[in-house]
């Protein structure tokens, strides 16, 4: 199997220097870089932002989670996607991390935001798909209520209650105090 085979094979469609490296079994870095190089100007892969390499087909939420190491996707993306909000966020796609900050490129805006580590890493209502990770709708409403008290939802109906309850838990008492409102007021 040929080198652009076994990336194809790898089910990615971006790309660090270090995938490529670890997917095609690269011990020499002028070897890596030549196969990048020619890579890049057969137009099989293309560089993205810096560092980051990308099938033309690529998914924009595992391009957004190579940017920041340990993050999810997660608030306004997230909560537009299920119609939880009605707002028009797709020019900027958030994430949930272990800092703040902004990344534009031309097409996105990527905005990075800050929780505390034992909220982060708690895998619950957090799904892992094949490359990327990204929260659920209750998941997401409690990581904006994290960060935003008094947050406006425009569509709590389509949450499970159930879920949003057990999830706002690993948060603090002011985020579960919002959602036992939040469930109060939607029954």
């Amino acid at each position: 199997m040929n080198n652009i085979s076994k990336l194809i094979n790898s089910w990615k469609t971006v790309f660090t220097k270090n995938d490529i490296r670890k997917i095609l079994d690269f011990s020499s870095s002028f070897a890596l870089d030549k196969f990048i190089q020619r890579a890049k100007e057969n137009k099989i892969i293309e560089s993205l932002y810096y560092w980051i390499y990308w099938f033309k087909n690529y998914n924009i939420f595992e391009f957004a989670c190579k940017l920041k190491k340990t993050s999810y996707i997660s608030f306004e993306t997230v909560l537009q996607k299920s119609w939880i909000i009605f707002q028009d966020y797709s020019n900027t796609i958030y994430l949930a991390s272990d800092d703040t900050f902004q990344k534009q490129t031309i097409w996105k805006t990527f905005q990075i935001n800050k929780i505390k580590n034992n909220i982060l890493l708690n895998p619950l209502g957090v799904e892992n798909k094949r490359n990327y990770i990204i929260a659920s709708k209750e998941r997401a409403v409690c990581d904006r209520i994290y960060l935003s008290k008094n947050y406006y939802f425009d569509n709590l109906e389509i949450l499970d209650f159930e879920k949003l309850e057990k999830i706002s838990k690993i948060y603090n008492k002011r985020v579960i105090l919002e959602v036992k409102k939040i469930i109060d007021n939607v029954k």
